[in-house]
């Protein structure tokens, strides 16, 4: 097989990924010694000054992880009810 194969077998794997999936996979790139110096730096990263103080007190690492938890909508809004559901699940499972 040659390089250039690979190149487009890559490039068509890449091009059909999800967005989710597109992030889990430059979290892995970025995380290896020898794949991360061929990564192009990010769009916000290349800004100057950061316009979100959240972004910047928060690892890079915890971002991607963030976006690829799968959660409904609302999720953030009713936390309290799902972890009550969850308890009630519990309790009744231990009966």
């Amino acid at each position: 097989m040659t390089a250039a194969r690979d190149y487009e077998d890559l490039r068509y794997a890449v091009e059909h990924l999800s967005p989710r999936q597109a992030r889990r996979l430059r979290l892995i790139i970025s995380q290896d010694e020898e794949f991360a110096d061929v990564l192009p730096p990010r769009a916000e990263e290349q800004t100057d000054e950061v316009d979100d103080d959240e972004g910047a007190l928060l690892p890079a690492s915890f971002l991607a992880l963030a976006g690829s938890i799968d959660a409904p909508a609302d999720y953030a809004e009713n936390h309290d009810a799902y972890i009550a559901s969850r308890g009630d699940r519990r309790g009744n499972a231990a009966e």
